[in-house]
């Protein structure tokens, strides 16, 4: 855990405040694309903050930098917890017949969905990495 702790303290606050104002928007859009598609979403919209900031946000600064396999792997596993306690809890709404459940089976459907969000952080990276090109840092001040 203290590796884990030391990471995301030796992250900068710049690409940290980028990281959640992506990881904010990202989650929005995610949770408004499964309303969309008729697959999943939250119970309640505000379930987005918690869950992108406090879970998706810190799990896509861990990964930053790292090799695409470990870092799609670490993502795989740390949304199997996520997914399976949202849907056995209720707090995520699976859709009635969604296309997802209708091909694979309704046993199947956390895999899926597992698998379907695990880019996640890694795609919200990307655009953070964008966002910091495009952003540049404010110059140093000047001495008096």
């Amino acid at each position: 855990m203290s590796v884990v702790l030391a990471r995301l303290r030796a992250t900068p606050p710049r690409t940290i405040g980028a990281s959640a104002l992506v990881f904010v928007a990202l989650g929005f859009v995610m949770n408004a694309l499964g309303h969309a598609l008729s697959l999943a979403w939250f119970r309640h919209w505000g379930q987005v903050l918690p869950c992108y900031l406090g879970y998706v946000l810190p799990l896509a600064l861990l990964v930053r930098g790292r090799p695409l396999a470990t870092a799609w792997t670490t993502s795989i596993l740390a949304f199997i917890p996520l997914e399976l306690c949202g849907y056995a809890l209720g707090t995520s709404v699976i859709a009635d017949g969604n296309v997802i459940a209708r091909l694979l089976g309704p046993h199947n459907f956390t895999l899926a969905m597992v698998l379907l969000v695990s880019p996640t952080p890694l795609v919200g990276n990307a655009v953070v990495d964008v966002a910091l090109r495009l952003w540049p840092p404010p110059p140093p001040p000047s001495a008096p």
